[in-house]
């Protein structure tokens, strides 16, 4: 029986480490101010990414695209565009405020005074992938992916000065599916279980409904520990707070 267990957490163990190893995030710096010593913001201000909807891939799934009306394809477009960058903005907030700066979603009926960062970005690509062969085959068969730019601007009257901006993509990377694993995956019930609890857990309040959307929130951390360093440089933050 001892036996067994081991080999069962060990499994457990090399499927948990797959799930979380393979996952690709990349977010590069493309511009930097060299102007340090910036009057810490008031308001950081983040503006909800935009999406040309042809650049949006639904998901492949046979059963997800038959459930699909084709007729209201704009309309389904739209519902995860809006998922997507909901997500986004969301995530930015909690970690920015998590920071002690004091972010707000904003539109363009905001109004802008001097003393405000803001944060805009586009999404380049949102590609839900095929989740019946990602979940069953893996290996980056049916993978996920989304792309974006961001760009931070300081505000004032006198017109707005660029201090950073990003490159980023995340995608579904390469683990592997439930047919692929079979006996080991079998044997990691009990830690695939627990991953999967995690990850629902983490997206209970929202509930989104699409890879992307969890993506986006993942991609939101990962500018966020790089404006961090930012932040930090400045004197906005505390540099402990900057990875």
């Amino acid at each position: 029986m001892q036996i067994q267990n081991a080999i069962k957490l060990s499994a457990s163990g090399f499927l948990c480490s797959l799930l979380v190893a393979c996952a690709n995030m990349d977010v590069k710096k493309t511009y930097e101010t060299d102007v340090v010593g910036l009057a810490k913001p008031s308001t950081v201000l983040i503006y909800d990414f935009s999406i040309d909807p042809s650049a949006i891939q639904q998901n492949a799934n046979p059963i997800s695209k038959m459930m699909r009306d084709d007729e209201n394809e704009a309309v389904d477009k739209n519902k995860l565009a809006t998922e997507v960058t909901d997500a986004m903005s969301k995530e930015l907030v909690k970690k920015i405020t998590a920071l002690g700066l004091n972010p707000i979603r904003a539109d363009q009926n905001t109004s802008l005074s001097d003393g405000v960062i803001t944060i805009h970005g586009k999404l380049i690509k949102i590609d839900e992938g095929n989740s019946l062969t990602r979940n069953a085959i893996g290996l980056g068969v049916g993978k996920s992916s989304l792309d974006a730019k961001v760009l931070v601007y300081d505000h004032s009257t006198t017109g707005d000065k660029e201090l950073m901006a990003f490159d980023a993509h995340a995608d579904s990377g390469k683990k592997p599916g439930a047919v692929v694993m079979g006996p080991a995956g079998a044997a990691a019930g009990a830690g695939a279980a627990a991953t999967v609890g995690a990850n629902v857990a983490k997206g209970a309040a929202d509930a989104y409904k699409s890879a992307s959307a969890h993506q986006a929130e993942d991609m939101a951390e990962e500018i966020t520990a790089e404006l961090a360093k930012f932040f930090a440089k400045q004197g906005w933050i505390n540099p402990n707070l900057a990875k």
